[in-house]
């Protein structure tokens, strides 16, 4: 198992809305929802089936946001990534959730297979864009090959940038509080006495 492999299959153990399934024809599964501001709400899904490529015969998956403006709503969908590969290969989804102002949405989807990938999503829900970061290549030096560190997004800075949670039993010198910049391509780590703003916790008769 790669290391960032095993970075988002240990991410998913983590309390967030979480689904997984095996790559296959006509297979569909997705998160349970998370609640932001002003009723709105936010789902991740995974669809797969053959790609009809003549010549590979591989399992299609395709990566879709959902978000809904309420109960009444109809649900926008926010196209993220699709990807082509292994027959069976395990497809992984975990949903963080809102950012405080509730104008951002975060996730992760991850794949295993010949080719595994691991990607976190950021959706700006003002302007409609999406921000996909590979964190193979932006995580991939942090940790030695199979330290199993987990990580999870728990909020953003003033500036913009995702703070994100990481542990590792085998590699404690990984773990803390990361800073991925909107801007810059490196990963920094969060001084201990530096403030942020968590995700948005929905509570019954928030606004």
């Amino acid at each position: 198992m790669s290391i960032m492999l095993s970075i988002l299959v240990a991410a998913f153990l983590l309390p967030a809305q979480v689904a997984s399934m095996p790559c296959a024809n006509i297979a569909t599964t997705q998160t349970k929802p998370v609640r932001g501001r002003d009723g709105v709400a936010a789902v991740l899904k995974v669809s797969s089936e053959d790609d009809h490529n003549k010549n590979s015969h591989d399992c299609q998956a395709v990566y879709q946001l959902l978000t809904m403006p309420g109960p009444a709503g109809t649900p926008l969908v926010v196209e993220l990534l699709t990807s082509d590969g292994d027959w069976s290969r395990s497809l992984f989804l975990h949903l963080n959730g809102f950012s405080l102002n509730g104008s951002r949405v975060f996730g992760s989807f991850s794949e295993t297979g010949k080719f595994p990938s691991a990607y976190l999503f950021d959706y700006d829900t003002t302007d409609g864009k999406v921000r996909l970061i590979d964190l193979k290549k932006r995580l991939g030096h942090m940790a030695a090959p199979k330290c199993g560190s987990s990580f999870d997004v728990i909020g953003t800075t003033a500036a913009g940038a995702i703070v994100l949670e990481l542990n590792s039993t085998q590699c404690p010198a990984s773990n803390g509080r990361w800073l991925l910049s909107p801007t810059a391509s490196n990963v920094r780590r969060l001084p201990q006495d530096a403030s942020f703003l968590g995700l948005y916790e929905f509570k019954d008769g928030a606004p």
